[in-house]
């Protein structure tokens, strides 16, 4: 089940990024997939950090991505990983979940949906 945002951080913060426009920067936060969860880290300059800490996906990378708004609160972001992989995340904000498609070097793709807890608020 998809959780709110609004049981994970305060009120104000979830209606800031609920209505945001720009993605957000300096802000941390885990999605909890079934297989795995993956913290994210917001960074400048198109960038973020992700941290799979367990399970066969397991290790941290930095990336560039690409940030597509699609409404208020809702970002299609993309990037490529060193292995070669691809991602594409619609990490929607106002619904406190994240849909993930990726595309392995080995050629599988993988579909997953996770709930978004926010770990810290950085600079937003």
């Amino acid at each position: 089940m998809i959780t709110s945002l609004k049981s994970t951080m305060s009120e104000s913060r979830s209606d800031s990024l609920k209505l945001a426009y720009a993605y957000p920067v300096g802000i941390v936060f885990d999605v909890r997939f079934d297989a795995f969860t993956a913290r994210l880290t917001t960074l400048p300059d198109n960038h973020i950090r992700f941290h799979i800490a367990d399970g066969p996906y397991a290790h941290t990378e930095t990336v560039t991505i690409a940030v597509d708004p699609i409404r208020a609160g809702v970002f299609a972001v993309s990037w490529v990983e060193a292995s070669g992989a691809t991602v594409v995340h619609v990490e929607d904000f106002e619904r406190g979940v994240v849909h993930s498609y990726a595309t392995l070097p080995d050629g599988s793709f993988l579909r997953m949906q996770g709930p978004i807890h926010l770990i810290s608020e950085g600079e937003g």
